[in-house]
């Protein structure tokens, strides 16, 4: 285990209120040797629920694993039945006992947290293992005005190449102008499926042209058509933000953490 010199970890403005040495030094790890831990067993290994059902089918009864948990959970071993605890729930999130116990392990955790942050994800585990995930359509992740006002055209290009399914949009080619009102211009191009983009490039073969401002293509992100007649002025094919947004689909603002 890595551990800061007791000179340093004695120190209040060196203890690890918010990052730690743990989680910071896999960051490190990972930023310049990459994420494989040479254990070719890791090079592709199996989803947690495929890997959870075999842990299952090889421990037996689940009840005996349950009821030896508790007695670790006694103990105080509460990251090793939080982990083992965790292994049930992705192999039958429908099993409470476990996800109770999971719960209370990942509780104590929290408890014991230096830092905020590791604090707010064992307790929001334990929440959502208690109560499930948090739903609310209302919610969406793009809909902050300081996000527009922040967000670059490189940016909004990029989470729209996130939100594209590319499988779904593998017979889809289109070449766009984008004329910023308010910035440099772009070639937005969609090739099979990929979104691509260039700055200050554009094409006189385009499908279309789009004139704009430069927070008008969250428009196009939401799909908010209304807006895009506002804002957006197209000419060309006037069915391109159609063809350009038909298979973008909508991520959940909430998820699970802690189950499949």
């Amino acid at each position: 285990m890595i551990t800061l010199p007791e000179s340093l970890e004695k120190n209040w403005y060196t203890r690890q209120y918010y990052g730690t040495v743990a989680h910071n030094a896999k960051a490190v790890y990972q930023k310049y040797m990459g994420w494989y831990d040479a254990n070719p067993v890791n090079l592709n290994p199996l989803t947690p629920s495929d890997s959870a059902k075999k842990y299952v089918e090889y421990m037996g009864d689940t009840g005996e694993v349950l009821k030896k948990a508790r007695a670790d959970f006694d103990k105080g071993e509460y990251q090793w039945v939080a982990e083992i605890t965790n292994v049930l729930v992705f192999a039958d999130p429908g099993n409470q006992e476990a996800r109770y116990l999971c719960a209370d392990a990942l509780e104590q955790l929290g408890y014991q947290a230096e830092s905020g942050t590791w604090r707010n994800a064992y307790l929001s585990g334990a929440k959502e293992l208690r109560e499930g995930t948090t739903t609310d359509t209302a919610l969406k992740a793009n809909s902050s005005a300081d996000l527009k006002k922040s967000m670059t055209p490189e940016m909004m290009m990029d989470y729209m190449g996130i939100l594209t399914d590319s499988n779904a949009a593998q017979d889809v080619n289109l070449k766009i102008n984008l004329n910023f009102t308010d910035t440099d211009p772009y070639l937005l191009r969609v090739d099979s499926g990929v979104l691509l983009y260039q700055k200050g490039m554009q094409a006189d073969d385009a499908d279309a042209t789009l004139t704009l401002p430069r927070v008008a293509m969250f428009t196009i992100l939401n799909k908010d058509e209304a807006k895009q007649q506002e804002t957006i002025k197209i000419e060309g094919d006037q069915d391109i933000l159609k063809k350009l947004t038909e298979h973008m689909v909508t991520f959940e603002y909430f998820f699970n953490i802690v189950e499949p």
